[in-house]
């Protein structure tokens, strides 16, 4: 039976999330809160634990998920160098509601750093590399709120509840491992961005 946490999105929420990232630590499942939709949290090099993520979803295992990062360190570690021109825009739209698909050594990794503050302080806390995807079964709408995950929370250990999401709709997906960037999936945010000047390969095709 999942444990329910019921946090203040505006209050440093750091004591109450500790028993939920030990989880994840262990190989255990949670629900967390995103500023798009809840998300559903397994530490991503814990083969036991992404055999049980993907279960929850119903998720068949070709299909990738992202990591979900909680701050620039475990972003630089998982993720390696970068072009600058990327990484500038990387912080031009980060922490925000953009999905980035990248180039890592020679395979293509997704990355997704939610400006929720429960959510990105929760992955913080983990302290390990974190896939996340969003806490429904597949093919089912992604939830908005921690109530509509209840099909898949048998699953985790803790679900971390902080209210409804801020902006109550999927993440915008961009591939920039392609010159120009593709968007691959029309979510919250506008692609390109508004300010977006540089790179040239910012725009869409």
């Amino acid at each position: 039976m999942s444990t329910w946490i019921h946090v203040d999105p505006s209050a440093d929420a750091a004591s109450a999330l500790a028993a939920a990232a030990e989880a994840v630590r262990r190989g255990a499942l949670v629900i967390f809160p995103t500023e798009t939709v809840y998300g559903i949290a397994a530490r991503a090099d814990d083969p036991a634990a992404l055999q049980a993520l993907y279960a929850a979803k119903g998720r068949p295992p070709e299909k990738p998920c992202a990591y979900h990062i909680g701050d620039w360190e475990i972003f630089a570690q998982l993720a390696g160098p970068q072009p600058p021109d990327i990484l500038a825009l990387l912080r031009r739209s980060w922490p925000g509601p953009v999905t980035f698909l990248l180039r890592v050594k020679d395979e293509t990794r997704g990355f997704r750093f939610p400006s929720h503050a429960i959510g990105q302080q929760f992955l913080h806390l983990c302290g390990v590399p974190v896939f996340g995807t969003s806490a429904n079964r597949s093919g089912a709408p992604s939830p908005c709120d921690a109530e509509a995950t209840r099909e898949v929370a048998p699953y985790a250990a803790y679900v971390i509840d902080a209210g409804p999401t801020p902006l109550r709709g999927d993440s915008t997906v961009v591939d920039l491992t392609q010159d120009p960037p593709v968007c691959v999936r029309r979510g919250v945010a506008p692609w390109p961005p508004a300010d977006c000047s540089s790179p040239s390969s910012a725009a869409v095709k």
